[in-house]
């Protein structure tokens, strides 16, 4: 994965120009392939002196016009959609180097309020950590301590780590400043000089800055962790319902950012006709016609095999692969994709009932069920089923709860399970709790490995102070990543309730427990949704 550090000013004239120079020379020296990116223009990047400059010292003159995310009238104009611009860019950049130092405000920039907040949600998106540079010069150590413990607050709040602290003109005396709590930073000072260089001791403090990394996950630098590990191993993705402009919307912009090689089912003068409509590229993707009759037979005669139990006959098999819900899951299950997702203008019973009857459960699973990805301001969550299966068993809750954990290791989430009640531990009784403590216990019998507590409260699971009351010593109350509702009811309830009240962003339904990945969309979906579906899919093909 890519290195980075959030090289920004934290006020106006500290000397940026030739502090950036400095430790792009000591990067230059670590890193074969260094980047620069420039997260906001002042206007036009051709105007942008200060960043070409920087771009000529770390030799990469010839990034100018994609070594940059936005320019800062955007941003105040429109700071959601400008940062989602500006993440997209340094994904896209970012994957060609080793390491990249990201350039915040530099002397020439206007200054606007609220700059080092600005600063601090930027680098929280782009996961990475923090660089601030203040100045030194006829400022006592009080001074100092106090500014430097200021921009820490400030960025940090905005769930961004500052690794380092550089100060410029610091040929004074300087007492160790102590940063805010939780902070890590480290003081690297610089003097006054026409070419300053920074000590061996500092160089290490920068070294160790850009290799710190970030555990907070925002939904904006989690979906662009998807798409880059989508693209390190690409897989071939099968897109049904090409008569959506949304899906090959979305299909032009994975194969333009080489997330996923995309199949499109439909007829190939169509969807070129209406690409050309859309001023999208689409000759990268494969295009496939759920009509052909070779394909027809090839799958009839395989579903008709595996359905042999139930009674279908070929000429049966063959009404039912002409659906293009079966016609893409029988590519799936014949290896001929990867995976699948549709679900845009189908229903989700259309979607995945197909993949019940072919592709079936892992080795080991004896149930498909659902899970979301909650993407909460600075973490993520699963939360499972709340889509798929409306009365489990307590049987059916552990093998949720195992795959749900799974699931949370497969995007990077240390799994800790809280199995939900309206009980936590002893503290009620009655049938649903009942069922919660057998499935607990089943749970924690077949997978001895995993942190599982049940039954418990939502509240006990989130909140440390409330768990050090009613579950004190336990390792998932209170720190609690994967949370398994004790049925369809409770879980459709509480994954909307969250979303809508929190402004979490739900990522779902996945699947999981399928030998194959097949995954619904929302028929609401965007085009980001799909985008983003499709590299879950992809990440899901990987394993």
């Amino acid at each position: 994965m890519t290195k980075s550090l959030y090289f920004t000013a934290a006020e106006g004239n500290v000397g940026t120009r030739s502090a950036a120079h400095a430790c792009i020379e000591v990067l230059r020296e670590r890193y074969e392939k260094l980047g620069v990116f420039r997260a906001f223009t002042n206007g036009s990047i051709e105007s942008d002196e200060s960043f070409r400059e920087l771009l000529v010292a770390a030799g990469n003159e010839d990034d100018l016009q994609r070594a940059w995310g936005t320019t800062r009238q955007e941003y105040v104009a429109d700071e959601d959609a400008s940062m989602v611009t500006l993440v997209k860019r340094y994904t896209d950049y970012a994957k060609d180097y080793d390491a990249v130092l990201i350039i915040g405000l530099l002397d020439c920039d206007p200054i606007y309020p609220g700059l080092l907040a600005r600063a601090g949600r930027t680098a929280a998106n782009l996961g990475t950590t923090v660089l601030p540079i203040i100045s030194g010069a006829l400022r006592g150590t009080r001074d100092i301590e106090s500014i430097s413990h200021l921009a820490i607050h400030e960025i940090s709040h905005q769930h961004a780590p500052v690794s380092a602290m550089l100060i410029t003109a610091a040929s004074h005396e300087l007492i160790e400043v102590l940063p805010c709590e939780g902070s890590h930073s480290s003081i690297i000072t610089f003097a006054d000089g026409t070419a300053p260089k920074l000590s061996e001791s500092d160089k290490n403090i920068l070294i160790s800055a850009m290799e710190h990394g970030s555990n907070v996950i925002t939904p904006l630098s989690f979906t662009a962790s998807l798409i880059e590990r989508a693209r390190a191993n690409r897989k071939r993705i099968v897109l049904p319902e090409s008569n959506d402009d949304r899906v090959l919307l979305a299909a032009a912009e994975l194969l333009e950012r080489e997330v996923a090689d995309i199949i499109l089912l439909g007829d190939a003068a169509t969807i070129a006709a209406r690409a050309d409509e859309l001023s999208i590229n689409l000759g990268a993707a494969e295009i496939i016609s759920p009509e052909d009759p070779e394909l027809l037979s090839k799958y009839a005669e395989k579903f008709a095999e595996l359905r042999a139990k139930k009674g279908v006959t070929y000429e049966q098999a063959l009404e039912k692969v002409k659906d293009i819900s079966y016609f893409g899951t029988m590519m799936v299950y014949m290896g001929d994709a990867d995976g699948m997702v549709s679900g845009a203008a189908h229903t989700t019973a259309h979607t995945i009932v197909p993949s019940f009857q072919t592709i079936k459960t892992k080795p080991g699973v004896d149930l498909v069920s659902s899970a979301f990805l909650m993407l909460m301001e600075d973490r993520v969550y699963v939360y499972g089923d709340c889509a798929v299966t409306t009365n489990p068993t307590p049987a059916d809750l552990a093998s949720i709860a195992i795959s749900s954990a799974e699931t949370a290791i497969q995007f990077g989430v240390e799994p800790r399970v809280a199995m939900l009640s309206y009980s936590t531990g002893t503290s009620g009784k009655g049938p649903s709790v009942d069922a919660v403590i057998e499935a607990t216990a089943i749970a924690k019998e077949r997978r001895p490995d995993l942190l599982i507590e049940g039954p418990i409260q939502y509240d006990a699971a989130v909140d440390e102070a409330v768990a050090s009351k009613k579950l004190p010593g336990s390792p998932v109350a209170g720190k609690a990543t994967v949370f398994i509702f004790p049925d369809l009811n409770a879980g459709n309830i509480g994954y909307k309730a969250v979303q809508r009240s929190s402004g979490a962003v739900a990522v779902g339904p996945l699947l999981q427990g399928l030998n194959k990945p097949v995954n619904d969309l929302s028929r609401g979906a965007l085009v980001e949704d799909i985008v983003n579906t499709v590299a879950i899919t992809a990440i899901q093909a990987q394993n």
